[in-house]
């Protein structure tokens, strides 16, 4: 970015960086002066693909993409962890004292088996594929919801009762997790991102095998995590070791609140240098 300043008080992504290692840099421009600084991503399903289609020809550009995807993901593991363990570092997640978004959440989790989820989807692709469709992320969800066109709908295939932010979730983790995969078409105007069957699909002929996961513990029976209280923290370090961000939904209205106020809108969640 280019950006040298000591005192830069917060860094926003509108929208997620292509790898772990751009994110890292990025971030790292708030708070070299040692004094409180805020950095804050915004994330959301759309940014996948989006950013798939831009960095599809680049040697490992996917790779690092969904590493990037994995971090967003993550509701409960300290950021500092998950940055230090992607640079082959080592931190303690003490140390962090509760200044990333998900150190800050007092809540507790659990890990919910997705199996069928993913095994109606793989029906939901495999029946596209027959008639010759390619699916785009958006309208594999409106067949999986029962919307759109009635030719990619499967029979006995009962569209779930989750909100349609857990089924984004949802495909973004069976998407990293190598049970979907991307496929491209190429034009001269524009590269479309569309999903298909992943390489690890066939596992599912296996009735034994399971796919999880984690997800906030609550008394409905729903993916949604809870809405954090807004967390700041000091910038503590002139080097970018200790950088982190956390993960907040697009449709957050406020982008800045002060500590203790009450969230609005989708999950915002807030990420604090320290």
């Amino acid at each position: 970015m280019g950006i040298d300043k000591p005192d830069v008080r917060f860094v926003i992504h509108h929208s997620m960086s292509k790898s772990m290692e751009n994110y890292y840099q990025e971030s790292g421009r708030a708070g070299r002066d040692d004094m409180k600084a805020d950095c804050i991503l915004y994330y959301g399903f759309g940014d996948i693909f989006r950013i798939s289609s831009m960095v599809v020809m680049e040697n490992v550009g996917q790779q690092k993409l969904y590493e990037m995807v994995s971090y967003c993901q993550n509701i409960s593991k300290c950021r500092r962890v998950l940055m230090a363990q992607h640079f082959d570092g080592v931190w303690n997640s003490e140390a962090c004292n509760k200044m990333c978004d998900n150190c800050c959440k007092d809540s507790a989790f659990e890990r919910k088996n997705i199996t069928e989820y993913c095994r109606d989807l793989v029906k939901i692709l495999k029946q596209a594929e027959e008639l010759n469709e390619k699916l785009t992320p958006l309208k594999l969800i409106d067949s999986w919801m029962g919307k759109g066109a009635a030719k990619l709908r499967v029979a006995g295939v009962v569209a779930p009762t989750l909100p349609r932010e857990d089924l984004e979730k949802i495909i973004a983790h069976f998407l990293i997790q190598q049970y979907l995969k991307e496929d491209y078409s190429f034009t001269a105007y524009a590269t479309i991102s569309y999903l298909k069957i992943g390489p690890k699909a066939n596992l599912l002929n296996n009735e034994a095998h399971a796919i999880t996961m984690q997800v906030t513990k609550s008394t409905q029976n729903s993916f949604r995590a809870e809405s954090s209280q807004t967390c700041h923290s000091e910038q503590g370090d002139k080097k970018m070791e200790e950088k982190n961000s956390g993960n907040f939904q697009k449709k957050a209205a406020n982008m800045l609140q002060q500590s203790g106020s009450k969230n609005t809108g989708a999950k915002k969640r807030k990420i604090d240098d320290a």
